[in-house]
């Protein structure tokens, strides 16, 4: 299985790792911002730089667009997963289209509703987790699938 992860830097970048063990045993690669977080850690992974900001950055989602539909057309992953934010948002629209499955984790940060990108994800992805029972319990697809960090 191929898969793509993709997500911000900072808080979601650590989240995405700390669910190493899911993804490591597969060919994977990442789309992410360049960072004094991100480049350490990814030097010897294969990555894709994204733009940000992404929040309410319409010039930025337009860019990523295309950089998400070119990637998945080449790399062609089976599967995509993302602790946000919103440069997942073109990437998890336009899975539909190429027919991948998508993996959405809410932020440990989202106790009482959802992120703008959880908002926007919510109708298009394939699994949607959250990381507190009372989300959970809000939203009827998503699951909780407990605390990451």
């Amino acid at each position: 299985m191929k898969v793509c992860l993709v997500c911000s830097s900072g808080g979601h970048f650590q989240e995405l790792l700390r669910l190493r063990n899911a993804w490591q045993d597969f060919e994977h690669f990442w789309v992410t911002f360049s960072g004094v977080d991100t480049n350490p850690l990814l030097a010897a992974e294969e990555k894709f730089e994204a733009y940000h900001p992404t929040n309410r950055n319409l010039w930025n989602l337009f860019r990523n667009a295309i950089i998400a539909f070119r990637i998945l057309r080449v790399k062609k992953p089976e599967i995509i997963i993302s602790t946000g934010a919103g440069v997942a948002i073109p990437f998890f629209y336009l899975a539909k289209y190429f027919g991948i499955k998508t993996v959405y984790i809410e932020s440990l940060t989202r106790i009482h509703g959802l992120s703008l990108t959880g908002k926007l994800l919510y109708p298009v992805a394939d699994h949607f987790y959250v990381q507190w029972p009372g989300l959970a319990r809000r939203l009827n697809k998503a699951v909780y699938g407990g605390q990451i960090l």
